[in-house]
C-alpha cells in the first residue's frame, strides 16, 4: 500500500496559533487588556475609597454632600412628612391635607432638637439622623453603605449629651473609620476667605453672633430673637386678622389648637414670611450714609425702587395692599393687608421695637444690640478686625433689607455710645457735673508758665506731649515690607458675604486639613465620650526628650482623642 500523499495528521497542538514572542503573554486567543487611567475611569469607584462625605447638622435641616463640591448635594428637613412610613405614599394623593398634632410649641414637630434638653428624647433624634443620612446616599448622593470617612460640621455649642448621641448613631449604622468634628463659626469664615470674622447666625432657635479670630473662637453670645419667634410674630399677625376678636390668651402658645382648623399652619407661615416680609429701613438712614462698604448692594437698591414703587411708609395702614390666600385653613381664606404692615414681625420679633433695654434680659436683646455689645467685649486689636468683616449667615438673613437694618443700628449705637461699656444715670452725672469728678481732664499740650510767678522762661513740656521724631529708616522698611501685600481693612463697618459652614467645610476636607478633633471608631465604641483627653491631660513621660528610635516619625498620637470645643 502506498503512502498517503497529502501531510501528515496534525494534532490540536500543531493547529493553534504560533507562540508569540512575548513569553508572559496568553498562548490562547484573548481580549488585549486595557490600562485604564484613573483621569478617565469611573467616578463612582474613587469616591468610595478618597472622597470624604460632609454632614452638616442644624436644628432644623441635614446637609450633606462630597468633598469639594461648591454646594451639598442633599438638603433633607426633620418635619412630619419626612418621618412617615416606608411606601406610604399619601401625600401625593389628590386633595390630600395632612393632619395637624397638638404642638407644646411652636415649631415642634419641625426641629431635631432644641437648645433646652430636658424631655427631650435623645434615642428619637438618633433615629432621625439614622434615616436623613440613609435618604441622602441612597437618593441624593447615590453611594452605597460601605465605611467612608466623614466630616462633621456641628454648631460650637451643642451639648455634650447630644453630641455623643450623634457619634453614636453615625459610628454604629454607617460604620466610619474617623469622624472629623468641625466648627461651623470657623468654617463660615474660611468659606467667606477669610482668617477673622464676626459671625452672625440667625438661626431657627436662636441667634448666636461668634467672634472669630485667626480661626480661632474668642467670644460667643446669643439671643433667642431668631426665625423661630419670627415665624410665631407672622402666625399671630394672620390669626389676628382672620379672627379680630381673639384675645392675647387664645393667641398664645397653649391654645393654638383650639382654633386649629381655622388657624395657617407652620409651613404656609413660613411661605408666607419667605415671600412677602421685609425689614424697615432704620431711621437714621436719611440724615447720615452709614453701613460703609455692604455687599449686596443689589439686593438693597432693588429693596429701595420696590419700596418707592409701592408707597411704603412707616403708617401701617397706609401704602398699597396685598391679597395673601390660605390654603391650610377649612375653609380657604384669605387675607387682605398693607405691604408696610409685613414688616411688623421683624421688627417686633428681631428688634424690639417698643420695648427699652433696660426691660430685656441678657439672652432676649435685639440683633443690633447683641452684635454691638459682641464688638464692644471684644479686645481693640481684635474688635477693628472683626468689624469689617461681619458675616451674616442662617435662614433669618434672607429677610430682605436684614443686614442693612441691622448695620445701620450698629453704627448709630457707636455714635451715641462710643465703645464704653459704664453706661446709666449715675455715669450721666458724674460726667456732667464738675463737683462729683475727683480729676479735672488734663488740657493737651505743654501749659504756660508766666515770668512774674519767678519760674523759668522757657517750660519743658512733658515726654509724653512730645511729638515722636520722624525716623526715615523705618518708613522705608515699612514700605518695602507692605510691597505687594493689599491694605487690610479695619476700623470700619464692612458685611461679607459667605457661602456658608458646609462649604467651608467642604474645602477644608479637600485641602486635607486635618481637623481640631477627629474621633476613631475603634476608640469610640470602646470608650465613648469618657474617653476622650482633656486639655489637663498631659502625659509627663511623653513630654520629656527621647531618643530616635522605630515609629519616632508618625503623624501622630492615635492612642487618645479629643472632642475639642464640645469636650
Amino acid at each position: 500500500m502506498s503512502a498517503p500523499s497529502g501531510p501528515a495528521h496534525r494534532s490540536v497542538a500543531n493547529i493553534r496559533s504560533p507562540t508569540s514572542a512575548n513569553p508572559g503573554a496568553p498562548a490562547s486567543p484573548h481580549t488585549p487588556l486595557r490600562n485604564i487611567s484613573s483621569a478617565f475611569g469611573s467616578p463612582s469607584s474613587l469616591r468610595a475609597e478618597e472622597d470624604t462625605v460632609i454632614l452638616e447638622l442644624g436644628s432644623r435641616y441635614l446637609r450633606a454632600g462630597f468633598a469639594g463640591d461648591a454646594v451639598p448635594k442633599a438638603i433633607i428637613d426633620f418635619g412630619p412628612e419626612e418621618q412617615r412610613r416606608a411606601g406610604d405614599y399619601s401625600r401625593w394623593e389628590l386633595g390630600y391635607k395632612r393632619e395637624r398634632r397638638e404642638e407644646k410649641s411652636w415649631g415642634e414637630t419641625h426641629e431635631l432638637w432644641r437648645p433646652d434638653l430636658r424631655g427631650l428624647d435623645l434615642g428619637l433624634v438618633g433615629d432621625k439622623i439614622d434615616r436623613a443620612v440613609r435618604d441622602a446616599f441612597t437618593k441624593y448622593l447615590l453611594i452605597d453603605s460601605r465605611p467612608r470617612r466623614m466630616s462633621l460640621v456641628l454648631p460650637s455649642a451643642l451639648p455634650l449629651p447630644l453630641l455623643s448621641a450623634v457619634l453614636n448613631t453615625l459610628f454604629t449604622n454607617f460604620q466610619p473609620p474617623t469622624i472629623s468634628l468641625m466648627s461651623a463659626p470657623v468654617l463660615s469664615t474660611v468659606a467667606a476667605g477669610l482668617r477673622s470674622a464676626l459671625i452672625v447666625d440667625v438661626g431657627w432657635a436662636e441667634t448666636v453672633v461668634t467672634g472669630v479670630y485667626e480661626f480661632r473662637e474668642v467670644q460667643c453670645t446669643r439671643s433667642v430673637r431668631a426665625t423661630k419667634l419670627f415665624g410665631e410674630a407672622m402666625f399671630r399677625l394672620l390669626a389676628d386678622d382672620l379672627d379680630p376678636t381673639r384675645s392675647e390668651k387664645e393667641s398664645s402658645e397653649k391654645n393654638v389648637g383650639t382654633k386649629k382648623n381655622t388657624l395657617p399652619t407652620l409651613e404656609e407661615c413660613e411661605e408666607i414670611a419667605s415671600r412677602m416680609a421685609w425689614c424697615k429701613p432704620g431711621k437714621y438712614v436719611e440724615t447720615r450714609k452709614l453701613s460703609r462698604g455692604l455687599t449686596p448692594v443689589k439686593e438693597e437698591d432693588e429693596l429701595k425702587v420696590s419700596m418707592r414703587s409701592l408707597n411704603v411708609s412707616g403708617d401701617p395702614d397706609a401704602g398699597s395692599m396685598v391679597s395673601i390666600p390660605l390654603s391650610s385653613t377649612n375653609p380657604p381664606q384669605s387675607v387682605l393687608l398693607p405691604f408696610s404692615k409685613l414688616a411688623e414681625p421683624c421688627e417686633t420679633a428681631l428688634f424690639a421695637t417698643g420695648t427699652s433695654a433696660e426691660d430685656l434680659d441678657d439672652e432676649e436683646l435685639p440683633l443690633h444690640l447683641l452684635v454691638y455689645r459682641s464688638l464692644l467685649h471684644l479686645p481693640v486689636d481684635v474688635r477693628s478686625i472683626c468689624m469689617s468683616r461681619i458675616v451674616f449667615v442662617g435662614g433669618g438673613t434672607l429677610i430682605p433689607g436684614l443686614r442693612k437694618r441691622v448695620l445701620d443700628e450698629v453704627a448709630n449705637l457707636i455714635d451715641e455710645q462710643k465703645w464704653d461699656p459704664v453706661r446709666g444715670k449715675a455715669v450721666d452725672q458724674y460726667r456732667s457735673n464738675p463737683k462729683l469728678q475727683r480729676t479735672k481732664p488734663r488740657q493737651p499740650g505743654p501749659t504756660e508758665i508766666l515770668e512774674a510767678q519767678g519760674v523759668m522762661e522757657t517750660p519743658i513740656p512733658s515726654a509724653a506731649l512730645v511729638e515722636q521724631e520722624h525716623d526715615p529708616i523705618e518708613e522705608q522698611l515699612k514700605k518695602e515690607a507692605a510691597k505687594g501685600k493689599p491694605l487690610a481693612e479695619f476700623g470700619h463697618l464692612r458685611a461679607v458675604d459667605s457661602l456658608g459652614a458646609w462649604s467651608g467645610g467642604s474645602l477644608l476636607s479637600q485641602l486635607k486639613v486635618p481637623a481640631i478633633s477627629m474621633v476613631e471608631r475603634e476608640q469610640w465604641l470602646q470608650h465613648g465620650a469618657a474617653g476622650a483627653s482633656k486639655a489637663t491631660d498631659i502625659n509627663v513621660v511623653a513630654a520629656h526628650r527621647q531618643s530616635m528610635g522605630p515609629g519616632a516619625f508618625k503623624s501622630g498620637d492615635r492612642s487618645s482623642f479629643t472632642l475639642g470645643l464640645w469636650g
